[in-house]
């Protein structure tokens, strides 16, 4: 190896911002000079051993590598060098000099970002630096009810609950976090005391040295001058590094560190994050270079920044709504035009995931990854009360589910000869691949069919067209175990919500079969008025069923066969739970797809009988069910508050759940005080107060339950009026507050509560048309 020059430690003193530490010229070796890389002139440098020890544990099968780095440096005399003086004149002219050149440089890196963001179609190709994570550290990101989040294991309840660990450390023992990194944008300042903005600039060319700067400095250098907050997300570090600076890093995202953390967030406290993607090899992806095929698609980590910040203390939540505004509205982009507010970091990630999808779907890029971004959106849009947004996201997700052919498997396709092939998206190669598929479409078709109970529109997609296999077990799954078919259960078999094979059920499948009971009732409750105009025989009473619409009253629809068949399937779910999965709830620990599982029967009974219902009649059958189906759902609620559970965790039906039974309680309660019943007034008050506690504590993070406790507040007052609402800190929004969400400020809208919230749960239902007269 040739011989490196000597090292001369003196430094200038004419030169105030010059670090001791800084090479001379031509001191650093050949690999470094011709890399643009710092070198510390050792034998062989830190930067070559670093770089050949990443070349060797990434070297492709069959390629043989040096055993040593090479690092080489110029020949020069053992002579001490001969001290040069510069004159004042002379070094203020080099200094100006070097100042125009980078000057000329941040222009023209300017253009080039400017000719990159006009093109649409490539947005993961512009350039963004970030900090390198070997020396690194970011404020610990705290959880919103007090959970340190300081390395991801174990997570502790700041006011002193225990919070059970549902995440990566019950999932992944093995996997450590890592640290972010402390340093404003890759440079350090710090060496340059008490020196002008001059002598600053110039002492960081000193820095770099006098060759050429690359495109990866300039951008360090831009970035320390030129803050962008929408891409830090509010974020900031003080320390130095200039090893590695990426300048592929996707131009949206915050910086690496704030990813990572938000990413890790999303898996440790995200209802489906472990069933949309497989954590282990996610986690992994994200230390690869962001020019990898493998690492993930910018459009997905910009939704889990969306979803995790949710969970962390760090960054700002989106605002909610305030008191004057319509808990009913849907749509919520109207609040937002009104308020002219900017757009929070959690609404601004989730917009950067919609714009990246679309442009995608429109080239054809990325289908199946379109489809799980669609999945998390849904989620966040409902989570935020967005109603309108989310009942799209969720059509749209499952609409394009069919063509990527996630909605049947072989061999259940159409025997029609086609010009198109079943799925547009090639084979999954390995069984882990294939149970992602599977489990984003189960989830889709949750989301879809969940949040269609809560309107009387039609269905995206018919059961009928859904041919899947049922999602694997979980621990199954994680370690990518192959199950034949014939193991597992179809959705379509004909005893699927009754029979439950022991080998292949577990809470997320319960989840999944509860899911298809509502799609059922849903289904049956939009079409029984076509099918009774017709005269079809599973909807047409054989004991009164009228023969005219004068005749209504006297119908009794529980004499109807479909209805009888959805009664009692779904009495038979609910006692056909497995023996271990009986409860939800095992000490502190709270299992929320179980929970949801329980839950949806008890609302499954309710919609399929609250159209029905008549609470003043004692002898009403269908009133019965709802009541005992709503208490049923408030004891789940007493035994998940007795523990230390964040019930924000739990998932967004589960509120929906808790809304439904309060709005049945509430009509049990103003036929009480029509009938002065002393004895059922107490307990259905102090049932309906505790349900208005639940939807409150999960309000403190999720938006969702805010508008549901508003809705029911709401509801409340106007069935009770004063009597009742008067003891409770009711928003009477229907009587003495107006909002304009118009343009016009002249224009007010006055909502009309009774029949705004009877839009998303109808207990009424309209009369049967007459059916035709058969000639």
């Amino acid at each position: 190896m040739p011989k490196a020059q000597s090292q001369d430690h003196s430094s200038s003193r004419g030169a105030p911002f010059q670090n001791t530490h800084v090479l001379k010229r031509n001191q650093a070796c050949h690999q470094c000079r011709r890399r643009k890389l710092k070198c510390d002139a050792q034998r062989p440098c830190s930067t070559c051993v670093r770089s050949h020890s990443y070349a060797v544990a990434h070297a492709p099968a069959g390629v043989e590598l040096p055993p040593h780095p090479e690092c080489t440096f110029d020949e020069v005399s053992e002579s001490p060098p001969v001290e040069t003086t510069e004159t004042p004149k002379s070094r203020f002219e080099r200094l100006e000099s070097r100042i125009n050149e980078l000057e000329s440089l941040l222009r023209e890196k300017d253009r080039a970002l400017n000719t990159f963001a006009s093109d649409q179609s490539q947005p993961q190709m512009q350039h963004h630096p970030f900090a390198s994570s070997s020396n690194a550290h970011t404020p610990n990101l705290v959880h919103s009810n007090g959970f340190n989040f300081d390395g991801i294991p174990g997570f502790a309840n700041g006011n002193g609950n225990g919070i059970p660990t549902n995440g990566i450390s019950n999932m992944y023992p093995n996997y450590t976090s890592s640290k972010p990194q402390n340093g404003t944008n890759g440079m350090d300042y710090t060496q340059f005391p008490n020196a002008s903005g001059l002598d600053n600039l110039a002492g960081v060319a000193s820095l770099l040295g006098n060759a050429p700067l690359s495109e990866a400095h300039i951008d360090s250098v831009s970035a320390g001058l030129n803050q962008d907050t929408s891409m830090s997300g509010g974020f900031q570090s003080n320390g130095s590094n200039l090893d590695i600076v990426f300048a592929s890093w996707p131009v949206n995202l915050p910086s690496r560190e704030v990813t990572r953390h938000l990413v890790e967030a999303y898996f440790a406290f995200h209802l489906h994050a472990v069933r949309l993607f497989h954590g282990p090899s996610f986690l992994a992806s994200l230390d690869l270079h962001p020019t990898d095929p493998r690492f993930p698609w910018s459009a997905i980590l910009h939704a889990m920044c969306a979803i995790g910040s949710l969970y962390v203390a760090s960054i700002p939540p989106t605002p909610a709504p305030p008191p004057e505004y319509p808990a009913h509205e849907v749509f919520g982009a109207r609040l937002r035009t009104l308020q002219r507010r900017p757009d929070s970091f959690a609404e601004q990630q989730a917009k950067f995931a919609k714009e990246q999808a679309e442009i995608a779907l429109d080239l054809g890029h990325h289908k199946f990854q379109c489809v799980q971004v669609t999945v998390m959106l849904t989620w966040f849009y409902w989570c935020h009360g967005r109603w309108s947004e989310a009942f799209l996201s969720a059509a749209q997700g499952l609409r394009v589910a069919v063509p990527c052919g996630l909605n049947v498997c072989p061999p259940f396709h159409t025997i029609a000869e086609t010009l198109r092939p079943p799925a547009i998206i090639p084979p999954a190669k390995t069984v882990m691949e294939d149970e992602v598929r599977r489990n984003t479409f189960w989830l889709a078709y949750a989301m879809e069919r969940q949040m269609g109970t809560g309107n009387g529109w039609a269905l995206s997609l018919d059961d009928q067209d859904i041919c899947q296999l049922l999602p694997l077990r979980g621990d199954q799954f994680e370690q990518g175990i192959l199950v034949y078919p014939s193991e597992r259960q179809w959705s379509h078999d004909r005893d699927l919500l009754t029979t439950h094979k022991d080998e292949q059920i577990d809470s997320f499948i319960l989840y999944v079969k509860a899911t298809i009971i509502l799609s059922r009732v849903k289904s049956f409750n939009l079409r029984f008025k076509g099918k009774h105009y017709v005269g079809d025989a599973s909807v047409v009473s054989p004991n009164n069923s009228p023969a005219s619409a004068d005749q209504q009253e006297i119908f009794d629809i529980k004499d109807a066969p479909a209805f009888q068949e959805l009664d009692k399937m779904i009495n038979a779910f609910r006692t056909s739970f497995p023996a271990h999965l009986k409860s939800p709830i095992i000490g502190q620990s709270v299992d929320p797809y179980l929970y949801t599982a329980s839950l949806i029967p008890h609302l499954g009974l309710i919609l399929l009988n609250e159209p029905h219902a008549r609470p003043g009649e004692a002898t009403c059958v269908h009133a019965d069910r709802i009541l005992r189906a709503a208490r049923a759902i408030v004891d789940l609620m007493y035994n998940i508050a007795s523990t230390s559970y964040d019930v924000s965790l739990l998932g967004l039906h589960s509120i929906m759940c808790w809304f439904m039974s309060g709005r049945v309680l509430i009509r049990f309660l103003k036929a009480a005080m029509q009938a002065n019943s002393d004895a059922q007034i107490p307990q259905l008050q102090a049932e309906i107060v505790f349900i208005r506690s639940m939807l409150m504590k999960a309000a403190e993070r999720i938006t969702l339950a805010q508008r549901y406790q508003r809705m029911l507040d709401e509801y409340l007052f106007n069935s009770t009026g004063q009597t009742f609402a008067d003891s409770l800190p009711i928003s009477r929004f229907s009587t003495e507050c107006t909002i304009s969400l118009e343009e016009d400020s002249t224009s007010t809208m006055v909502p009309d509560t009774s029949r705004a919230t009877d839009v998303f749960m109808q207990y009424r239902a309209p009369p049967i048309p007459a059916r035709p007269t058969r000639r």
